[in-house]
């Protein structure tokens, strides 16, 4: 009632910007995540068509890596925010002037 918050939409910029930043931190994740697991473990056996995996080995694997994800689309979301809001706010103050 008191408060008058106003929400602008993101421009295309914003939104390119976005995925972009979301796009390589799901990358670098996704590296990472392999990489701890390659050296925890020996290798990498988490290949479903893998007769040798086991059902724990993947189940564990893939609670890893949601986690990891979602940890990622979090992070990487308001850190795109970050991003946005630092370019836009020159550009706000250029034509407000």
């Amino acid at each position: 009632m008191g408060t008058n918050t106003t929400t602008e939409k993101p421009s295309g910029a914003e939104k390119i910007a976005a995925l972009a930043i979301s796009f390589a931190a799901g990358w670098v994740a996704q590296k990472v995540v392999e990489k701890v697991w390659a050296k925890s473990t020996g290798g990498l056996s988490h290949n479903i068509d893998d007769d040798d995996a086991r059902v724990a080995s993947l189940v564990t694997f893939s609670a890893v890596s949601a986690i990891a994800a979602t940890l990622t689309q979090v992070l990487a979301k308001r850190g795109s925010k970050r991003v946005v809001a630092r370019f836009a706010a020159p550009a706000k103050q250029l034509s407000n002037d």
